[in-house]
C-alpha cells in the first residue's frame, strides 16, 4: 500500500514539476497564428500544426524544468508564495532530486530538435523554421540559466512578452505560410501584454526571497507600489490597444468581444488599489488567477474573431473546427490539471 502511495506521490510531483498546464498555454497563441493564416485562405497543414504543437509544449517544459533548477535557491528561502507563484515547490520539498530536473530538460531537447528538422526538411515550412525554433529554445533556457539569466537582470518580463506573445503567434502563422503578416503581428500584441502582466503580478509575492538571492526582476526593481501601478497602467493600455488595432485590419468584432474583459479589469484594479490589497496574499492570488483568465480570454477573443471571419468565405469541413476546438480544450484541461496538482503539493 505504501508503495502505491509513493508511486502516486512521485507521479503527482512530476506532473507539478513539469507545469504541463502553463506549457499547454503556449499552444493557444501558436494556434491563433495558424487560425489567422487559415482565415486569409491558407489551408491548414494538420501534420505541421500537430508536430509544431508538440514542439511548443516540449520547449515550454524545458523552460520550466530549467527555471525550477536555477531558481532552487530562491524557492528554498521563499515563504510568501501562493498557488501561482514561488515555483512548483517540488524541488525545495525534496520530492524530486534537483539534478533529475536538469537532465530531464536536456533529454527533451532531443525530440524538439528532431521535430524542427522534420518540419523544415520534410514539410518545407520555410527557411526561418529552425532559427525561430532555436530562438524560442534560447529564450526559454536562458530565462533563468547561467550565465545570461534574463529574469535575474530585469529582462525576464520582456523575454516572456516577446516569446509567449509575438513569437508564438508568428510561428503559428509562419509555419503554415512561410511568410510574416502585419495583422498577425498586431494580433499577437494583446496576448503578449497579458502574459507580461501574469508574470509581473506573480513576482510580487516572491519579492523578498528574490531580493535575497539577487533576482532583480521588474517587481524587485520597482517595489510593490510601483509594480502595482505598472500593472494597472499596462492592463488599461492592453484594453485600449485591442480597440485601436481593430482599425488596422484586425477583425472589428474583437472590439465587441473585448467587453467581456471589462469586469475583470475593473475588479483587478479595485483589488490592487484598495487598502491592504498589496499586502494580502489571498488578494494577490485572486488577482493572479483573474489575470491568467484575462490572458486566456484575450487569446480566445482573437481565435473566435478570426474563425468568424474565415467561416464567412473559407470553405472548410466541420472536422477542421472540431480539431481546433479539441486543441483549445486540451490546453484548458491541462491548465486545470496543473493548477490542481500545484495546490495539492503546496498545501502539504
Amino acid at each position: 500500500m505504501s508503495q502505491s502511495i509513493s508511486l502516486k506521490q512521485q507521479a503527482l510531483s512530476w506532473v507539478t514539476l513539469l507545469r504541463i498546464g502553463p506549457a499547454a498555454r503556449g499552444v493557444l497563441p501558436f494556434l491563433l497564428g495558424t487560425i489567422i493564416a487559415w482565415s486569409q485562405g491558407y489551408p491548414i497543414s494538420w501534420a505541421v500544426l500537430l508536430l509544431a504543437t508538440l514542439a511548443i509544449i516540449l520547449i515550454m517544459l524545458i523552460t520550466f524544468l530549467i527555471n525550477e533548477y536555477y531558481d532552487y535557491g530562491a524557492d528554498i528561502v521563499n515563504r510568501q508564495f501562493h498557488s501561482l507563484s514561488g515555483g512548483s515547490r517540488v524541488l525545495p520539498m525534496g520530492l524530486v532530486p534537483q539534478r533529475q530536473a536538469l537532465w530531464a530538460a536536456y533529454a527533451l531537447v532531443i525530440p524538439v530538435s528532431i521535430i524542427g528538422l522534420v518540419l523544415y526538411f520534410f514539410y518545407n515550412t520555410g527557411p526561418l523554421t529552425i532559427p525561430l525554433g532555436v530562438l524560442a529554445l534560447f529564450i526559454g533556457y536562458f530565462y533563468t540559466a547561467k550565465p545570461i539569466q534574463l529574469c535575474y537582470r530585469g529582462l525576464g518580463e520582456i523575454a516572456i512578452w516577446f516569446s509567449c506573445g509575438w513569437l508564438a503567434t508568428i510561428m503559428g502563422y509562419y509555419l503554415q505560410t512561410s511568410c510574416f503578416d502585419t495583422v498577425a503581428i498586431l494580433s499577437s500584441f494583446p496576448g503578449a501584454f497579458s502574459i507580461f502582466l501574469v508574470i509581473l503580478i506573480n513576482e510580487i509575492p516572491d519579492m523578498t526571497s528574490d531580493k535575497v538571492v539577487g533576482k532583480m526582476n521588474l517587481a524587485v526593481r520597482l517595489g510593490k507600489d510601483k509594480a502595482a501601478l505598472l500593472y494597472i497602467a499596462l492592463l488599461a493600455f492592453c484594453y485600449v490597444f485591442m480597440i485601436a488595432i481593430a482599425f488596422f485590419g484586425v477583425p472589428k468584432i474583437t472590439v465587441i468581444l473585448s467587453l467581456i474583459l471589462l469586469p475583470f479589469i475593473i475588479w483587478n484594479i479595485h483589488s490592487l488599489r484598495k487598502k491592504g490589497g498589496m499586502e494580502d496574499i489571498r488578494t494577490l492570488e485572486a488577482v493572479s488567477l483573474r489575470t491568467m483568465l484575462l490572458d486566456h480570454l484575450i487569446t480566445f477573443i482573437y481565435i473566435a474573431a478570426f474563425l468568424i471571419v474565415g467561416l464567412s468565405y473559407v470553405e472548410t469541413g466541420y472536422s477542421d473546427l472540431v480539431i481546433i476546438g479539441a486543441l483549445c480544450l486540451f490546453a484548458l484541461v491541462l491548465e486545470g490539471l496543473s493548477v490542481a496538482c500545484s495546490r495539492i503539493i503546496k498545501e502539504k
